[in-house]
């Protein structure tokens, strides 16, 4: 296929993803160019904006992503709460989360990321950055994602007491209500017991 097609669909592809853009994670774009699109300095950026952010989040544990499939198995950073996986952020600047079935279909449905096919499980969400803009929008997933593990440790009570998860869900912006009625429901089990330290 020709450069010049390949950067065609290239852009029909970025322009489909973005069109669903909510207000905390930027504004809608209805046209691609060149000079907006990411270059090497602009990866670079995005990823250390994403792990300066997300590392200063309480409990949140950044480790080295492993790909044991690929040639060279560091595959980037990963992002662990309670022990389980926020997501990662691959060299590519990919950002993978692992969602609830729900949630997944939540954020599906409003074009805020694409699903995963190749993952080993069917939660599995992406979002490929193609913006130098794009950061926002992946910091606001694994906050999405961050406040869901918050969540499932609290009781309803205790999570309407957390200054902690009341400063993220602020954070957030105003969700839509599809989404919220997901992080209500995803709350309502019996909470979790803590990992042994």
């Amino acid at each position: 296929m020709p450069l010049r097609e390949m950067r065609s669909q290239h852009r029909v592809l970025v322009r489909e993803l973005v069109r669903g853009a909510s207000p905390e994670c930027g504004p809608r774009i209805t046209t691609i160019s060149e000079d907006i699109m990411m270059n090497g300095a602009d990866r670079e950026a995005f990823a250390l904006q994403v792990m300066r952010e997300v590392r200063r989040w309480p409990g949140v544990q950044i480790r080295p992503h492993l790909n044991p499939t690929a040639p060279d198995p560091d595959d980037g950073v990963e992002f662990r709460l309670y022990g389980r996986q926020i997501g990662h952020v691959h060299h590519d600047c990919a950002v993978h989360l692992s969602l609830t079935r729900a949630l997944k279909q939540m954020v599906l449905e409003q074009g805020l990321a694409l699903p995963l096919e190749q993952a080993g499980s069917p939660g599995w969400v992406a979002f490929v950055p193609e913006l130098a803009d794009d950061t926002r929008r992946a910091i606001w997933l694994l906050r999405l994602n961050y406040v869901r593990l918050r969540r499932q440790r609290l009781s309803p009570d205790a999570a309407a007491a957390s200054p902690l998860l009341r400063e993220h869900e602020g954070a957030l912006g105003e969700v839509s209500p599809s989404i919220a009625n997901v992080l209500q429901r995803t709350q309502a089990r019996p909470p979790r017991p803590l990992p042994p330290m």
